[in-house]
């Protein structure tokens, strides 16, 4: 089993503030992300400035099979190695800790657990954001919170940039004595910490176009559930709908114009993007309603049609 320590050796540090970056051989990355592969991390490459290459739907790549994981560091040599925490079973806590920016992130962390008690220790890595990001295995059958105060965000469905990584700006790095081989098991969350971060289950719901009330939250069901789990489309853009552009946006909703909650389908995923907007959601989707789309028309962009079966029928 490969160590922290060999492959990334420079990435282990006693101090948040170092900021030297160290000479990388050519396939550092790539050994970094088998390294993560090897311990059971779906992992993906994204550019120097931790955002995803244009047009790789990492939520479908992301994967921790050592011949996956080459492909894509054919494809994409200098990418930096991320997990994808969901797919992975993993919880990030991750910390941002920029005082000047109003943002206590240790601060409010330690509140936390003067309330709800200490946190196991784990794998830890110091970030570009002068924070940590603290690993525990994602407790089952929950929803979280995304965010506490302005400070901490709890990544699940979304992806984290990996310890031993060098960005643009700075980079992340193991804490010293808190690496895979110092932790050996990652470690569950406290029982009153997975309380204190989940959602409660009826949280999420839908407002009627006519009236106040609301509807239960909508689930991968009925023939929805026939399309998610047949097309691969569909399934990025569920698991992207909070980075997904517009072009695939106005095809998701074509594809759901066929379904009799086909709206109700559509706000419920288009409400965590940061644009979102009630009414034009809405004139949106009735747009969408006069047209019609096919599988080869979406494979022109989305590559991963290209390999369903049902673009060649």
């Amino acid at each position: 089993m490969t160590t922290t320590k060999e492959i990334a050796p420079h990435a282990i540090v006693e101090q948040i503030t170092i900021k030297n970056y160290p000479m990388l051989e050519p396939d550092y990355y790539l050994k970094l992300a088998l390294f993560y592969a090897e311990k059971g991390f779906f992992v993906f490459p994204v550019n120097p400035n931790k955002i995803p290459y244009r047009g790789f739907h990492w939520s479908i790549r992301a994967s921790n099979k050592p011949d996956e994981v080459r492909k894509m560091w054919q494809e994409y040599p200098n990418g930096r190695p991320a997990i994808f925490c969901k797919a992975s079973d993993i919880l990030i806590i991750d910390t941002d800790n920029k005082p000047e920016k109003d943002k206590q992130g240790f601060k409010v962390l330690q509140e936390l657990i003067n309330t709800l008690g200490a946190l196991p220790k784990t794998v830890l890595v110091y970030t570009q954001s002068n924070g940590t990001h603290m690993y525990f295995k994602l407790p089952k059958n929950r929803e979280f919170k995304r965010k506490i105060g302005n400070c901490i965000d709890i990544q699940t469905n979304h992806y984290c940039i990996c310890g031993g990584v060098y960005t643009d700006k700075s980079s992340y790095r193991f804490a010293k004595g808190y690496t895979f081989e110092d932790i050996k098991e990652i470690p569950e969350l406290p029982p009153k910490w997975v309380e204190f971060l989940s959602k409660p289950k009826e949280q999420k719901q839908f407002k009627k176009e006519s009236e106040n009330s609301y509807k239960t939250k909508v689930v991968i069901e009925g023939d929805f559930k026939k399309l998610y789990d047949n097309c691969l489309f569909v399934q990025m853009a569920v698991n992207e709908a909070k980075n997904l552009d517009e072009n695939s946006w106005f095809r998701f909703a074509i594809i759901l114009s066929s379904l009799s909650n086909g709206f109700e389908i559509f706000d419920y995923y288009s409400r965590p993007h940061p644009e979102y907007n009630a009414e034009k959601t809405k004139a949106k989707f009735l747009n969408a309603q006069k047209y019609s789309i096919t599988c080869k028309t979406i494979a022109n962009d989305f590559q991963e049609c290209k390999k369903c079966k049902y673009n060649k029928i």
